[in-house]
């Protein structure tokens, strides 16, 4: 009897570990089949989106093509027409030109009724240490230190010449078409029906003997005085 329950209870643990080894089987089975499941939801997921993006970066590249397709017939466009429009306007210059020839053609000259007074006569040189002068010419400016030059405002630098009464101070005149000088200086034998027409600072006697006396000068009145 005591051999009979014996072996009924080894049978039963037996049986019982077998149940208990199976059902840890199925447990780790079950759980392997829903992570593989997991997994594969995750890679179709990854796949779709992956498929998703490259659509739609294709369909961005060749919608971008499009747009410079555009562009480029746009620009084209434009060039033809600015073509077009230097064409017009170089058509249209050419009567216009022809007017401007025509309009010239038929202007008349306006000739000045005013002219500059021109004298032509001797002309004379001195030096502010010549007898009799005392370095000061009669406009009052000195000139012993050998400056023969004015600055005149209208005219610029210019020499100083001694001048008829007639002349103002301040008298521009064009000596000969090259020299520009300024009447600020009288003299005894210097003017209308004189000696000398006019007579040319030097910067001293000897400077102004040097050079001598001018014939037939042309003086051309620019300015009567100041």
């Amino acid at each position: 009897m005591k051999n009979k329950m014996c072996c009924i209870l080894v049978t039963l643990i037996a049986f019982c570990a077998l149940y208990i080894r199976f059902s840890n089987e199925i447990i780790k089975y079950n759980n392997y089949f829903e992570i593989s499941n997991e997994v594969r939801y995750v890679d179709s997921d990854i796949l779709e989106e992956d498929y998703e993006d490259i659509i739609k970066a294709k369909e961005a590249a060749i919608e971008e093509e499009k747009k410079k397709e555009e562009a480029k017939k746009k620009e084209e466009i434009k060039k033809q027409e600015v073509k077009k429009q230097q064409a017009i306007e170089k058509v249209q210059e050419k009567p216009k030109q022809e007017e401007k020839k025509e309009e010239i053609k038929e202007e008349k000259p306006v000739i000045s009724t005013t002219k500059n007074e021109v004298i032509t006569g001797k002309m004379s040189g001195y030096g502010p240490d010549c007898v009799g002068c005392s370095g000061y010419v009669a406009y009052g400016k000195y000139v012993g230190n050998g400056n023969i030059y004015y600055n005149d405002k209208e005219y610029g630098k210019v020499r100083i010449v001694a001048g008829d009464k007639k002349y103002k101070f301040g008298t521009i005149v064009k000596i000969n078409d090259s020299m520009l000088a300024i009447v600020l200086d009288r003299g005894g034998s210097i003017g209308i029906g004189k000696k000398f027409l006019f007579d040319l600072l030097y910067e001293s006697e000897k400077e102004a003997y040097k050079y001598g006396v001018s014939y037939n000068t042309k003086f051309e009145i620019l300015r009567n005085g100041f």
